[in-house]
């Protein structure tokens, strides 16, 4: 029942899985009828049963993380049937060709959906086992036939039913489980369904849920949904329901995944280039109309999901310049005037600053038309969030660098203070104490005089904490020694947390290896170390 999926990626997971490069697992039952066995053939206590039964599968390199590894009962028996008797019940509607046609199938719709819920209900974070039941769903395939029920048809309010019951489940499942995830191959048939099913809001709604879900932190899964024809989908939709915020939220929340590297499994990621495909499709005026629905209703949630899709969108001056353009950076800064007292909206806001700070005359302008005040006021006033403290640190930094006179405004707008007060506020935040860090460095790289002021507020304590953590030592160990301050690098030994060396900037001379050697003998130690090339090249 593998016909409507992928079967290049589902070929590169079974390959995997014989060659080892998956581990091995065993079903629940075999690991509770080995339980059953110690207990009644050997008489052992059920502690017992259960240690040894462990020891033995852990000895043939068989993992049991997708186990219940508690004592059998017969509670957890008959939910555990419960479980694999929906899943067959699903599995015997999926015809031979992977097509599930509802007249053909051997149980009427209202029982699909109810296995559906079953099967969501204990899958879900909140279920006991819910753990154990992912798992199960990739050992005996069972994630396969809810891709397939994604082809239900014929077109009607049952199967309307089941496809919505059906994306639920896997939003859930994919959600939860990372090898859940990297088995969704579906998206060629998710795609389908946008266009054929773009009428109905709450499909569509439902449907971009999923790929929102399915796509983070899945670098695999953003490429296959591109490739398939995604960003397109994603247009329509927006298209289609244009007073809708729950469809219009969703495809903004799928334009922030997608556009954003997240799986730091992968060392490239394809977000830069989706960008510019949904620039060319025409995102920017889209987000414009989302962003005047969210002003016009007072949908903060619709305009913070616009501003999070804006700020991932703004990876080069073009799109950052027709951001500009239309107006759309303009709304962001209504917007968060607007509501100062908002959070998450702010964080979204100064999301937004942060990116198009990448052009200087932008960023410019934002230090002189009232966008920097405004930032700054955020700043004191949500001192409690990451988010705003990493922007707010993140786009002084930017609008320092290399414009002296935007650190003139920075520091009559009593920016300084607000940026340590950030990094104060959130000493173990990492990405805060990095951007922090930055944006003291620029402050006075081309402005010495700022270091008096700098140095009353605090700064050397305040760069000497953040430097105690790996992802901000560099930039905090810059920032001191551009001030003027003693700084040291301190390693420590992993083990005994011991100090192991202390050495101060430029204390050590540098010791630089020759790499070449001078010689007219090269010829000669060519010939020597020649071979025949038959010699060389073994069959």
């Amino acid at each position: 029942f593998f016909y409507l999926l992928d079967s290049k990626n589902f070929s590169s997971n079974l390959k995997a899985r014989m060659s080892g490069l998956l581990p091995a697992r065993v079903s629940q039952e075999a690991f509770d009828e080995v339980v059953k066995e110690n207990m009644e053939d050997f008489e052992m206590g059920p502690g017992e049963a259960v240690e040894d039964a462990i020891k033995q599968f852990k000895s043939q390199g068989v993992t049991l993380d997708n186990l219940d590894l508690s004592v059998p009962t017969d509670e957890a028996r008959a939910e555990r049937a419960d479980f694999l008797e929906c899943t067959a019940r699903l599995d015997s509607c999926v015809q031979s060709d992977g097509t599930v046609s509802l007249p053909s199938c051997p149980v009427p719709a209202s029982s699909i959906v109810s296995s559906l819920k079953t099967i969501t209900d204990l899958c879900s974070p909140t279920s006991a086992n819910g753990s154990v039941y992912r798992s199960l769903l990739v050992t005996n395939a069972a994630i396969y036939t809810l891709m397939n029920l994604l082809g239900v048809s014929p077109p009607g309010e049952d199967a309307d039913a089941v496809l919505i019951a059906t994306v639920k489940a896997l939003r859930v499942l994919t959600k939860e489980s990372l090898e859940l995830k990297d088995s969704f191959v579906a998206f060629e048939r998710v795609n389908t369904l946008l266009s054929s099913r773009l009428s109905s809001a709450t499909i569509t709604g439902a449907l971009l849920a999923l790929v929102k879900v399915s796509c983070k932190n899945a670098e695999n899964n953003k490429g296959y949904f591109m490739k398939s024809g995604g960003a397109k989908s994603i247009m329509k939709a927006i298209d289609a329901h244009p007073s809708d915020p729950v469809v219009l939220g969703e495809a903004c929340f799928c334009v922030n995944t997608l556009c954003k590297f997240d799986d730091f499994r992968k060392e490239m990621s394809s977000a830069h280039e989706n960008a510019k495909e949904f620039n060319l499709l025409g995102i920017v005026p889209a987000l414009l109309k989302v962003t005047d629905l969210s002003i016009s209703t007072s949908h903060t949630k619709l305009a913070v999901a616009a501003m999070n899709a804006t700020r991932v969108l703004a990876v080069n001056d073009e799109i950052v310049q027709s951001i500009v353009a239309c107006g759309l950076l303009s709304r962001t800064q209504v917007q968060m005037s607007a509501h100062l007292h908002d959070s998450m909206l702010c964080g979204a806001a100064l999301g937004v600053f942060r990116n198009v700070s990448g052009n200087d005359e932008i960023k410019s302008a934002l230090c002189t038309d009232g966008s920097l005040q405004v930032m700054l006021e955020a700043m004191r006033k949500h001192t409690a969030s990451s988010t705003v403290a990493e922007h707010g640190c993140g786009t002084i930094a930017a609008m320092a660098l290399r414009k002296p006179e935007n650190v003139e405004h920075i520091f009559n707008c009593d920016g300084a203070a607000a940026l340590l007060l950030s990094m104060r506020h959130h000493p173990t935040v990492v990405p805060v104490q990095r951007q922090g860090c930055l944006a003291v460095r620029n402050l006075i790289a081309r402005n010495q005089d700022k270091k008096e002021a700098l140095t009353e507020l605090g700064v050397e304590k305040v760069l000497k904490d953040a430097g105690r953590y790996q992802g901000a030592v560099d930039e905090a160990y810059a920032a001191l020694r551009d001030l003027g301050f003693e700084a040291s690098v301190t390693k420590f030994d992993a083990d005994t947390g011991q100090v192991v060396k202390t050495q101060m900037f430029g204390d050590t001379k540098a010791n630089f290896n020759k790499s070449t050697v001078a010689s007219n003998e090269i010829g000669r130690k060519i010939d020597e170390n020649a071979r025949p090339a038959n010699e060389c090249v073994k069959y």
